[in-house]
């Protein structure tokens, strides 16, 4: 190591973090959403408007079923971030299942990546670790930064998962890092975008991948015909009664006279009747219509940039 470990494990106590084991999880979960993980708070920088914006990727990698029971290197790279941070704070946390196993007695080997940064590591709970990197300026790089080893459990068979993840944690006076040795705003929106969009989660693959079936059942299709309803309408019925009136005609014949007494005539008009009938009355009728590592260390702001020792 390029500097004392006593000196940023003395930092950290000085900010009065403290550990709690973190909870174990067999979830393969994506990016960011590590099981344990708090949420980033994006009220003051969005990360949207970072422009830098590095991934963080655990790496997932793939053993045949007969190798179960062997070791397997999990790593942590950074990409996109060449020259721009130095302070970083990660909690590492993996499947109690697997069993890690140290590095010249670390749990994680500081790589390439952070050649130039300075480093510490502490265990968090039974099946996590936080590891932390600190510069005198923006140093860190691309590449691999951490390296873990991990024994795969000999019951493995093709198609299990066994997560290894990142997972945010954050306390009332600390919280973890990935930022520049200035904390400026470039940094803070830097760190912002990493802890809500730039974390890729990993493990170790087992076999081939279980392959997932969807089957689709198309919906039973309902048809439905709706059969107009006809409204007739029948005109009423006209009925005409017309009767002709009737005409009789009576003639008598004028009597005779004799020439002994005068005859008395007597003549009758002829009389004519007539009747007439009247029209009947019209009727009608009308139609009718239808109707659904738990909190653990952090970094606090206070050691982000430190002076190497020699």
């Amino acid at each position: 190591m390029t500097m004392k470990k006593n000196a940023l494990k003395s930092a950290i106590a000085a900010l009065g973090v403290s550990a709690v084991t973190l909870s174990s999880t067999a979830m393969i979960a994506l990016a960011g959403g590590a099981v344990g993980s708090d949420k980033y708070d994006t009220s003051k920088y969005d990360p949207t408007k970072a422009t830098i914006k590095p991934t963080v990727t655990v790496s997932t990698e793939k053993i045949d079923a007969s190798k179960a029971g062997s070791n397997v290197t999990i790593t942590v790279s950074v990409k996109d971030a060449e020259g721009k941070y130095g302070p970083t704070g990660l909690h590492i946390q993996w499947d109690k299942r697997l069993t890690l196993v140290k590095r010249d007695g670390d749990f994680a080997e500081k790589m390439d990546a952070g050649k130039k940064l300075s480093y510490d590591e502490e265990a968090d709970g039974e099946n996590g670790v936080f590891v932390t990197t600190m510069a005198s300026d923006d140093v860190g790089r691309d590449g691999v930064l951490w390296a873990l080893d991990f024994t795969v459990p000999a019951d493995a068979k093709s198609g299990d998962f066994f997560p290894v993840e990142i997972a945010y944690k954050t306390s009332d006076n600390a919280k973890d890092l990935f930022t520049n040795c200035n904390q400026d705003e470039a940094g803070q929106l830097m760190q912002a975008w990493v802890f809500t969009n730039g974390i890729v989660q990993g493990g170790v693959q087992v076999g081939d991948a279980p392959i997932t079936t969807t089957t689709t059942t198309a919906p039973a299709t309902t048809t439905t015909t709706t059969t107009k309803a006809t409204t007739s309408t029948t005109k009423p019925a006209t009925t005409s009664t017309t009767t002709k009136p009737a005409t009789t005609s009576t003639t008598t014949k004028p009597a005779t006279t004799s020439t002994t007494k005068p005859a008395t005539t007597t003549t009758t008009k002829p009389k004519t009747t007539a009747a007439a009938g009247k029209d009947a009355a019209n009727t009608g009728v009308g139609g009718m219509g239808l109707a659904v590592a738990g909190l653990a260390i952090a970094v606090g702001t206070a050691f982000a940039c430190r002076k190497k020792e020699d």
